[in-house]
């Protein structure tokens, strides 16, 4: 059956349709726990988190997860920038005042956030799950220019995987298959708007008149891991897939009809993400275990880099390591892309709480530096 699993995903590799269509970036959690660690952790994914990182993870011990609930916001968690927050939310500011506010806290950093549930079983050859995911961003020099990215993708995912030992050399390989539903802004919308009808009451048929664009398709993600000892490394292909066709409409019309566009006549794709990795776990038995990764998003253009600039291509990188206490408390740092991030978790057996404190690259900040956030995450795992 497995090997049937794993020619049928390669066959549709080979059907892919070429013709012309948009290429969306996929959508993932910023969980708390890849978070903390630089934004990595895919390739070497296990449980939960193979659902969205490498299903050669789907070889790991069997988990099931009845709740997994991730939140996140982008904002530089200052004293200020929260007691400011906090105002707002108690109105306890004119509009004027709001504005201005909120108009900072974009122009420094881009504001916004997003969450993320999702539950199935993982582990033990196979993998089944269901995953949400919603993500909001403004970006923009004032308050009146500013501009709103919104996505949302649900994932339903069936994968297996398959473990090959021979001598000291551990294989895993796996593949899954994704029914995915998206629902996205049809381009930015204004940030003036979102806010005026949320917060103020105000100007709620724009707000009924933004566009939106939705539709289905199918994904497939793959990978490998080899394993020596407490050395480790991997490669995986994510968001490879059929083009799919996406409808337009409005929120308005979403809210009078209870129903989302299911398809148009606008053609799609998931722009595919290359990953390859290094790990070294040592335990060594101890009431102490520590873990290193390193992750290379585009690793062909990460080699092209390394040979002109070696020093400035490991800003390409996504590097962490965790340090885990009685295997109960596990404390995270990471490098994303040439950004610090911290982050740490309790494990109660059937309860996990973990949060973090990130920092990560992006174009469309003013000033290119980045923006900052942070991610809080629970789970109900056996």
């Amino acid at each position: 059956m497995k090997r049937a699993f794993l020619a049928a995903v390669c066959a549709m590799f080979l059907l892919v349709n070429a013709s012309a269509q948009t290429s969306l970036s996929g959508l993932s959690p910023k969980d708390a726990r890849s978070m903390g660690m630089g934004g990595l952790f895919g390739v070497f994914a296990t449980g939960y988190q193979a659902f969205f990182g490498n299903p050669a993870g789907f070889s790991g011990p069997g988990t099931l997860t009845l709740a997994d609930v991730a939140t996140w916001a982008y904002l530089k968690p200052t004293p200020l920038n929260i007691r400011d927050l906090v105002r707002i939310s108690q109105r306890q500011q004119t509009q004027a005042e709001t504005e201005a506010t909120l108009g900072n806290l974009i122009a420094e950093n881009g504001f916004g956030g997003g969450a993320s549930i999702g539950m199935g079983w993982s582990g033990k050859g196979f993998g089944l799950g269901f995953t949400m995911i919603s993500d909001t961003l403004a970006t923009g020099t004032s308050y009146t220019d500013s501009l709103t990215t919104v996505r949302n993708q649900a994932n339903a995912i069936f994968g297996m995987s398959y473990p090959l030992e021979l001598g000291p050399f551990k294989f895993n390989f796996g593949a899954d298959i994704r029914l995915f539903y998206r629902l996205d802004s049809t381009g930015d919308w204004p940030f003036s708007t979102l806010t005026s009808a949320m917060l103020f009451g105000q100007d709620y048929d724009s707000l009924a008149a933004l566009s939106v664009t939705g539709g289905y398709g199918l994904a497939v993600d793959t990978g490998a891991t080899l394993s020596i000892g407490p050395f480790s490394a991997g490669v995986m292909i994510r968001d490879y897939g059929y083009k799919f066709y996406m409808e337009n409409s409005t929120v308005g019309d979403i809210v009078d009809t209870f129903s989302v566009p299911i398809g148009g006549s606008d053609a799609y794709a998931l722009l595919p993400v290359y990953t390859a990795g290094i790990a070294l776990n040592i335990k060594n038995g101890s009431p102490l275990a520590s873990s290193f990764y390193i992750e290379a998003d585009d690793p062909m253009n990460f080699i092209t880099e390394a040979q002109a600039d070696f020093e400035g291509s490991l800003d390409l990188l996504h590097a962490g390591a965790e340090l885990k206490i009685l295997n109960f408390i596990a404390l995270r740092a990471g490098f994303n892309e040439g950004l610090l991030s911290f982050g740490a978790g309790v494990d109660f057996a059937l309860i996990e709480l973990d949060i973090a404190a990130f920092s990560e690259t992006i174009s469309g900040v003013t000033g290119g530096s980045g923006r900052s956030g942070v991610a809080l995450q629970a789970a109900v795992r056996f």
